[in-house]
């Protein structure tokens, strides 16, 4: 009982200590329990690549979600679940929670969230998933439903993201793309009817990582709706919402 109380003392001391920069950028930490299984990825699911045992220091290197990537003594590196850090204790170095989580939302590959917004005076709702290749570079798929007093439209665009400077706290971004939009007028006279448009799409926007794996968006996008009529359609949207990546 008192060494799980110890170790939940150490564990809140942690996760609580401030944000101050070491000089060593990867803090190093002393399992305090008989083994810890390092696995070859952020998932119960990856294989066990080494174990770490009683007295050994790691080298924290990131953390994605609750996992945490670390380097043993003999330069192996892995994954163990944060709930092991009851068994870990600190050697008079602090671990940041603000550095790890920032380099967290650098290195994600997987972000999927909900947006609300207006598409040319019409509610827009938005689900989008997105991969990111590189810090820089990522690909969005979307689907979106506009509801408006005249018509009503479905939205599937898929675009090539960019964020030139991923490490700032409010990261910008751009992005083109490619998609249909199918458009559902709600009257029922003669002269109107439903149709289907292709797609342009340039769009600028901001993230701001709110805490833990969520993220706040929000985003403008100017689109060219190609029709068959003589002139072709430009299509404005405001959106805002937020994102969890893992």
């Amino acid at each position: 009982m008192l060494t799980y109380i110890r170790n939940t003392c150490l564990l809140l001391t942690l996760l609580c200590l401030s944000p101050i920069l070491q000089a060593d950028d990867n803090p190093r930490l002393r399992i305090d329990v008989p083994f810890v299984e390092l696995r070859s990825g952020p998932s119960a699911g990856y294989p066990v690549v080494s174990v770490i045992e009683k007295n050994e220091m790691v080298s924290v290197l990131l953390k994605r979600t609750s996992w945490l990537k670390v380097k043993d003594k003999r330069g192996v590196e892995g994954w163990f679940h944060e709930d092991d850090l009851l068994g870990l204790s600190q050697d008079g170095q602090a671990i940041s929670a603000t550095q790890i989580t920032a380099q967290d939302v650098i290195n994600r590959q997987f972000e999927a969230g909900v947006m609300y917004g207006d598409l040319e005076g019409a509610n827009f709702y938005n689900l989008f998933a997105g991969y990111a290749f590189t810090p820089v570079f990522s690909v969005e798929l979307s689907a979106g439903k506009a509801l408006g007093s005249i018509s009503d439209s479905d939205v599937f665009e898929v675009m090539l993201l960019s964020h030139p400077i991923p490490d700032l706290l409010v990261v910008p971004y751009i992005g083109v793309g490619a998609g249909i939009i199918n458009t559902e007028p709600h009257s029922v006279l003669a002269d109107t009817e439903s149709r289907r448009s292709t797609l342009m799409s340039a769009a600028a926007g901001v993230k701001y990582h709110l805490a833990r794996n969520f993220i706040l968006r929000a985003e403008y996008k100017l689109s060219l709706a190609l029709t068959d009529r003589d002139e072709n359609e430009e299509i404005q949207t405001w959106k805002i919402g937020f994102s969890v990546f893992f």
